[in-house]
């Protein structure tokens, strides 16, 4: 594939429109919402219609926001690009040079060009990318400057989905117990509503331990500053403080804007460093 493909396929100029074209990917990304889906389906179909009412309205909204937040931050985790070092093409013998003469240049031998400090080389994006945590499949996107806030957010939010839906079968079944099973087959028989429950317990359980896994993977790695790449290669370098590495990934100081995924955090593209070569 021509360098020009590479370009048409990954490429975005102004930081606003990103999409990864991996075959892998893609098929994640479908299978994630699919089963954000499927977990609607079960919630809004088989738990709540047998037993409506208030608190059945607010488990509604609860478990409904949690959803449309988790979809929205997974579409800006894999929309958003996450932090693509532009390349500065120069040659090695350019760099030996530099080398000699004392500079401290970091170099990407797959993009022919001087790199910044903490961008590390993603093979499935072809580029180079800025604070590069790691490349999940599951957004079909690195996970880097630009969009490890939206990548938070997303595992944090299908983790309390996932959560409350667990809850809410419990809730389920010692409502229908306490009515010797009578009523719990308000849409669907008897049968089908147990097969679409343990369905839903074991997809809310892997989700839950899953995207906590992640989650306190992510928490751990902001608190210190540390990503996971450069844990791996046992980079040393100034950290900052846990508080501020938090306000610059999530954009602000503590507040409601950590949970939103509508606003940025610092390290967008309005925000980019240029590489000087």
């Amino acid at each position: 594939m021509s360098e020009g493909d590479l370009e048409e396929m990954r490429r975005m100029d102004d930081g606003s429109k990103w999409f990864v074209k991996d075959p892998c990917g893609i098929a994640c990304a479908i299978v994630t919402y699919t089963l954000v889906v499927y977990g609607m389906f079960t919630f809004f179909t088989v738990l709540l219609p047998p037993f409506v009412g208030f608190w059945s309205l607010i488990n509604s909204l609860i478990f409904g926001s949690f959803a449309v937040l988790a979809v929205i931050c997974h579409y800006k985790s894999m929309c958003t690009e996450p932090g693509i070092v532009q390349r500065e093409p120069i040659s090695e013998d350019e760099v030996l040079m530099r080398h000699q003469q004392g500079e401290k240049i970091r170099y990407c031998k797959k993009c022919k060009s001087v790199k910044p400090d903490r961008a590390h080389h993603c093979s499935t994006c072809d580029r180079c990318i800025r604070r590069m945590d790691h490349h999940c499949p599951w957004v079909n996107n690195c996970v880097g400057e630009n969009n490890q806030k939206y990548f938070v957010l997303f595992t944090l939010y299908i983790m309390m989905m996932s959560i409350h839906g667990l809850l809410t079968i419990l809730w389920f079944f010692v409502k229908c117990a306490s009515q010797d099973f009578t009523a719990c087959d308000a849409w669907y028989p008897g049968p089908m509503v147990f097969i679409f429950t343990l369905m839903g317990v074991f997809e809310g359980f892997l989700f839950a331990l899953f995207t906590c896994m992640m989650f306190l993977s992510q928490i751990h790695a902001i608190a210190t500053d540390e990503t996971g790449i450069e844990a791996l290669k046992q980079e040393h370098r100034s950290r900052l403080t846990w508080y501020d590495s938090f306000s610059e990934v999530f954009g602000s100081p503590f507040g409601i804007k950590w949970f939103s995924p509508f606003t940025p955090s610092i390290n967008s593209p309005r925000h980019r460093l240029t590489v000087n070569v």
